[in-house]
């Protein structure tokens, strides 16, 4: 009986891991128990009560949470993870609920928030930040309640907006980047409430109406800068609801229809200046067929529109009747195709909507590709009309922060590869060879080798005794930093440059005129340095050839390594630790699109 009892006290050892005064156990993700899912402590075996050290993991093996436990209870600090493991959320838990003071990071490591925690109350001060650091919105609570004046800010610090709260309830000041007025109106907590206004950076009124509990009810208007009304309609918890109707600025009706639960139902229109229709649709729950017209009242487009998107194979036509391009739409993008009167294609591109965007391709009526372009358009509200105009919201023009623009993506911007060479360095033992990724007048990053062999086209063995010869090679890396001019651009930035260069002499032996020997040393460098350059090429934002012609001047560290025996054939070149180095090229390429 005795040894029974001791088996199965070992039995229960297997299981279970004694820790101190605790047991260790483990669940796992899967049945097989190779992916451990939690380890946690208990008292006893009996009961099972959680007391001690806790952690779990997600399945690829990385922490995701880790604590502990008092009698079933969380207790002290806990600390969760991302899936990469890194730090999520840490901070004081105390029977499943957070006390104290709470820090959250963004999975880079910088923090994003942090705050005074109470019984799952928010207390005191709190902030959040941007990932670059930048404190995003202060404030304080109390008694689950915002207090006093908050502020949030641009992520260059520039002040974005405040608002001052009195139980729970303050009026919103919103800022263009400039510091001009965007929107004010007041907030209950973090929701609008009651009459907004959304102004124009040059103080004109652009929209005005009413919130309930953070969401659009009743009229809303919007205006021209003139003052005149765009549009007005109402809406019931954030859609449009009921007749919405749109003018010309002088007053007269551009479009008008319905809207149910948000969607357009029935009849919508919109007209010329002189009142004949322009387009026109029959909606059913947001969909329906889409006609335009030119004024003479011939068929231009028809296409389904669905909630708001155009949808399946859209038709354009000549005025005549015939053909004029068609695009397949899926969500409101597709590829369109162009065609001349005789039925030959004359120009390919995607729509997104009823905009051109991307690299357009021209071609010639006996179908050779002529050519490229690239549409902009400097407002993105152009010709939205009956497919847009229902459900366009508060226009709030936002302006970005000001920075370094040579970082910020143009629309529609051109990206290419450029290749480029020049063998007529040959002439002076150097041969380029280019590679840079452009971004259309902002930036290229360029990785470029040269090989060094001087004289080039000499065998080693045919170079006149005593007379010094180079083989090597260089390579660096430029960063620059594109401004664009009436032809081509200039440009300035910086680059790292490695150079490894073998120095080489030939000699005869004294005792043997018609024996040679090479003796030779090794340079190596490392430098930085400021780079200045002019790039022409065929358009700033299409293929085509290319001509770089740029300086550098760069400084560094120099190694030279050579034998004592034979150091004097290497005497009169430059020695010193300290490189310097001046660089000028001419290279020619041509630039092939990423699309």
């Amino acid at each position: 009986m005795k040894k029974r009892f001791l088996f199965l006290l070992l039995l229960l050892a297997s299981k279970t891991l004694v820790v101190g005064q605790g047991f260790t156990r483990q669940t796992y993700h899967d049945p097989e128990k190779k992916h451990i899912k939690e380890i946690y402590q208990v008292k006893d075996t009996i009961r099972n009560i959680a007391h001690g050290k806790y952690l779990s993991y997600y399945l690829n093996g990385n922490i995701e949470s880790k604590g502990q436990f008092e009698n079933n209870e969380t207790a002290g600090v806990w600390e969760f993870y991302y899936e990469t493991g890194k730090l999520k959320m840490r901070g004081i838990l105390f029977k499943s609920t957070n006390y104290g003071l709470w820090e959250y990071f963004y999975e880079s490591g910088q923090k994003s928030m942090e705050g005074i925690v109470n019984g799952k109350d928010r207390q005191g001060e709190w902030k959040s930040y941007y990932e670059n650091g930048q404190v995003k919105e202060t404030g304080a609570y109390k008694d689950k309640k915002h207090v006093g004046i908050w502020r949030n800010y641009f992520e260059d610090g520039t002040l974005k907006g405040e608002i001052d709260y009195t139980d729970d309830f303050g009026r919103y000041t919103e800022y263009y980047h400039s510091g001009k007025v965007l929107s004010e109106g007041n907030k209950t907590g973090t929701k609008n409430t009651g009459h907004w206004r959304y102004l124009a950076e040059d103080g004109s009124l652009e929209s005005e109406g009413d919130y309930e509990n953070g969401k659009k009810n009743d009229e809303w208007i919007t205006y021209y800068p003139s003052g005149k009304v765009l549009s007005k309609g109402k809406y019931v918890q954030d859609q449009p609801t009921g007749k919405w109707e749109y003018y010309f600025e002088d007053g007269t009706t551009r479009s008008s229809g319905e809207f149910t639960e948000g969607k357009k139902n029935g009849y919508w229109k919109t007209l010329n200046t002189d009142g004949s229709v322009k387009s026109e649709a029959t909606f059913d729950q947001g969909t329906g067929e889409y006609r335009e017209y030119y004024t003479s009242g011939k068929l231009r487009i028809k296409g389904l529109v669905k909630e708001g998107k155009r949808q399946g194979k859209w038709m354009f036509y000549y005025e005549d009747g015939k053909r004029e391009g068609e695009c397949d739409y899926i969500d409101d993008k597709g590829i369109y195709r162009g065609y001349y009167p005789n039925g030959s294609l004359q120009t390919k591109g995607a729509y997104e909507g009823e905009l051109k965007t991307g690299t357009w391709e021209i071609y010639e009526t006996d179908g050779r590709l002529s050519g490229y372009y690239r549409p902009y358009y400097n407002d993105r509200k152009l010709g939205k009309e009956i497919t847009q105009l229902a459900t366009r919201s508060t226009h709030r023009a936002k302006q970005q922060a000001k920075g370094f623009r040579y970082f910020r993506e143009k629309g529609n911007e051109f990206q290419g590869v450029i290749m480029s060479t020049n063998p007529i360095w040959l002439a002076v033992g150097r041969i380029p060879f280019g590679v840079e990724f452009y971004l259309q007048e902002r930036l290229g990053h360029e990785f470029e080798f040269v090989g060094i062999r001087d004289p080039f086209f000499t065998s080693d063995l045919n170079i006149a005794p005593g007379k010094q010869f180079q083989r090597g090679y260089s390579i660096s890396i430029k960063q620059k930093f594109y401004n664009g001019l009436k032809a081509g651009m200039w440009y300035f930035g910086h680059e790292i440059r490695f150079t490894n260069l073998g120095h080489f002499v030939n000699q005869p032996i004294d005792q043997n005129p018609n024996q040679i020997f090479t003796f030779n040393s090794v340079e190596q460098r490392i430098e930085w340095g400021p780079l200045l350059g002019y790039r022409i090429m065929r358009k700033n934002n299409s293929r085509g050839f290319t001509i770089d012609t740029f300086a550098s001047y760069d400084f560094g560290y120099r190694s030279f390594d050579v034998d004592p025996t034979f150091a004097s054939y290497f005497d009169d070149l430059n020695q010193s630790k300290l490189s310097t180095s001046f660089h000028f090229g001419l290279n020619f390429g041509n630039v092939f699109s990423f699309r």
